[in-house]
């Protein structure tokens, strides 16, 4: 995963830790206050880990957004 020369994901980690960082002071605020894990949300924001959509899914609804998912 680190080692994936095409990081499609890579925008995504970046426009979700943008979002909380807006939102929130600190990222752990933002995952106390929205049930989220830390340790997950951590490895998804750092591709440490491959992670289920319905964690992308959590996510997006805790930042009031709506994941889509496509093939092109």
């Amino acid at each position: 995963m680190k080692n994936d020369k095409n990081d499609v994901l890579a925008g995504l980690r970046k426009e979700v830790l943008s979002e909380i960082k807006k939102r929130y002071s600190t990222v752990e605020q933002f995952c106390w206050e929205n049930d989220l894990n830390k340790a997950t949300l951590s490895n998804f924001i750092n591709n440490k880990k491959d992670f289920r959509t319905s964690t992308l899914v959590q996510i997006a609804k805790a930042l009031g957004k709506e994941l889509k998912v496509s093939l092109r």
